[in-house]
């Protein structure tokens, strides 16, 4: 639950508060600041802030390891002098410093205290699949082909009107029984589906363009559509294929639908705490943040 942002953003204050005493026998000590040291434990505990698929390649590189000691040790020397000249208690320093770790503990002891031992069981994996199906639908999608005749941005309305006509002559031969994949290889002008037969792949709801989105689901399967006009040109679509909308088999997402649960059950169990801990602390809302009604100024 603790996000990788707070996690970097208060990296800095933790490493002040380790390495204050004397490493013990087992644990490398890396660099000496005055009579303090920073160890190979403290790395480590570093390198465990950063998103898991960072861990890896900075325990694996010597490189990246000496750079995170550096940059430790100049953290704990630069914030030291700022303390000795009392920077922390300038403005809004310490207030900032205050947030950041206050949002840290709260983040940490919700994950670990609240959270840690949360599960969920089959059955209720097996419930929140049923209940909600449409987390797991797979949408309606069509196999389309499509043949391109470009048109270029500020073409005269001459050269519009032969790239609609040589569209038009590709169309009538396609609705003769030209193969329209042939076609598509030796007439599109598209050269990311050109060499496919102008294949386009599945396509779904708001995926491509809207005009060829529209015509291509208004259409039958093996019909050809077209001539239509987007910003790149004419284009003819083919539908080769249609797949209803689905919803998957349980045994092909229960994976999902475990971690959708275990995230809905968690959610709850926060929800519930802070409901609690809102009620044992006695908060009151006693104004709402943003515009006053009838008011010029915002209230902070």
């Amino acid at each position: 639950m603790v996000n990788n942002t707070v996690k970097m953003m208060v990296a800095a204050l933790l490493v002040l508060f380790v390495s204050a005493g004397a490493a013990s026998a087992a644990d490398e000590v890396l660099a000496r600041i005055g009579n303090r040291v920073v160890t190979q434990k403290d790395i480590e505990y570093l390198i465990a802030l950063y998103p898991e698929n960072e861990q890896a390649l900075l325990r694996g590189s010597v490189e990246y390891r000496e750079v995170l000691l550096k940059n430790m040790v100049t953290v704990i020397v630069v914030s030291d002098i700022a303390k000795k000249k009392n920077f922390d208690k300038k403005g809004d320093i310490g207030k900032q410093v205050e947030l950041i770790m206050n949002e840290y503990l709260a983040r940490a002891y919700v994950e670990q205290e609240i959270l840690g031992g949360v599960t969920v069981s089959d059955e209720e994996i097996e419930k929140y699949y049923r209940v909600n199906p449409s987390a797991f639908e797979s949408p309606e999608r069509l196999r389309v082909r499509h043949i391109l005749i470009t048109v270029k941005p500020g073409a005269s309305e001459g050269e519009k009107n032969a790239a609609k006509k040589k569209t038009t002559d590709i169309l009538e031969r396609a609705k003769r029984g030209a193969d329209f994949a042939k076609l598509a290889e030796e007439y599109s002008e598209d050269p990311g589906s050109r060499q496919k037969g102008g294949d386009l792949g599945y396509i779904t709801r708001k995926t491509t363009m809207p005009e060829l989105e529209d015509a291509a689901f208004a259409l039958e399967v093996g019909e050809v559509g077209g001539p239509i006009e987007t910003a790149f040109g004419f284009h003819l679509i083919k539908v080769e294929e249609k797949k209803k909308a689905s919803v998957a088999p349980f045994d092909q997402v229960k994976e999902e639908a475990r971690a959708k649960t275990l995230q809905e059950a968690k959610q709850k169990k926060v929800n519930s705490f802070i409901d609690q801990a809102f009620k044992d602390a006695g908060v009151k809302f006693v104004a709402p943040v943003g515009e006053k009604k009838n008011s010029l100024s915002l209230t902070p």
